[in-house]
C-alpha cells in the first residue's frame, strides 16, 4: 500500500469500526418489539413509520414489563392524539378543504391500519367494501338512481377519499391525476428509541 493512502486507509478503518459501535449500541437499547408483535408488519402494506421504529409514534410505552406501562394520557402510549400524530408526517393542507370526508372527523384508523394491512395504502379493507361499511343506506339509493356505479368499482375513482373542494368529495381533474398520493409534509426524523 502507497505511504500517502495508509494513513487515509486507517483513518477511514478507525471511523468505520467507532460508527459500527455506536450503531450497535444504539441498537442494544432498542426494545424488540418484533418479539411479541411480529403481526404489525408481516402484511403486504406496510405504513412507512414502521421503519422508523416504534418510539416514533408510542414514545410513552415503557416496553420493560409486560403488560406495558402507559406514561402519558394517550392512548397506547402515543406520542400525540391520533390525527395530530399522522401530522407530524403527513401535511394537513390536502385535508382541510371545502368539503372533508366525515371519516377524518372519526381519525385516520378509521379506514387506515398503522402498521400494516394486506390492502393498498394501508387501508383496512379494499374499496368499496370499506366505504360501504358507512355508506351502504346511501349505495342502496344511488343504484335506484342513475349513479355510474358498476359491480366492485372503486369509490375513489371518483371520489376523493379525504377531502377536495368539490361538493360530494368529486374528485377534479388535477385531483385525479395526483390520486393515491399522500402529501408528506416534512421528511420525519427517525426517532431514538
Amino acid at each position: 500500500m502507497n505511504a500517502f493512502f495508509r494513513p487515509i486507509y486507517l483513518t477511514l478503518l478507525v471511523l468505520n469500526f467507532l460508527a459500527l459501535g455506536v450503531a450497535g449500541q444504539a441498537r442494544a437499547e432498542e426494545p424488540a418489539c418484533n418479539g411479541c408483535h411480529e403481526q404489525l408488519t408481516v402484511n403486504k402494506s406496510i405504513h412507512a413509520a414502521m421503519a422508523m421504529g416504534c418510539a416514533t409514534c408510542h414514545s410513552a410505552v415503557d416496553a420493560s414489563d409486560v403488560p406495558h406501562k402507559i406514561t402519558n394520557r394517550n392512548p397506547k402510549g402515543l406520542v400525540a392524539k391520533m390525527k395530530d400524530l399522522c401530522f407530524n408526517c403527513h401535511d394537513r393542507a390536502p385535508f382541510q378543504k371545502a368539503t372533508v370526508h366525515g371519516a377524518l372527523m372519526l381519525g385516520c384508523t378509521t379506514c387506515h391500519n398503522p402498521h400494516s394491512t394486506d390492502h393498498a395504502h394501508i387501508l383496512k379493507e379494499e374499496i368499496p367494501r370499506l366505504c360501504l361499511n358507512c355508506h351502504e343506506e346511501r349505495l342502496a339509493v344511488l343504484k335506484s338512481a342513475p349513479h355510474p356505479i358498476a359491480g366492485n368499482e372503486a369509490c375513489s375513482n371518483c371520489h376523493h377519499p379525504h377531502a377536495t373542494d368539490a361538493p360530494k368529495l368529486v374528485r377534479t381533474k388535477s385531483e385525479s391525476s395526483a390520486k393515491d398520493q399522500t402529501a408528506m409534509s416534512k421528511k420525519p426524523a427517525v426517532a431514538q428509541q
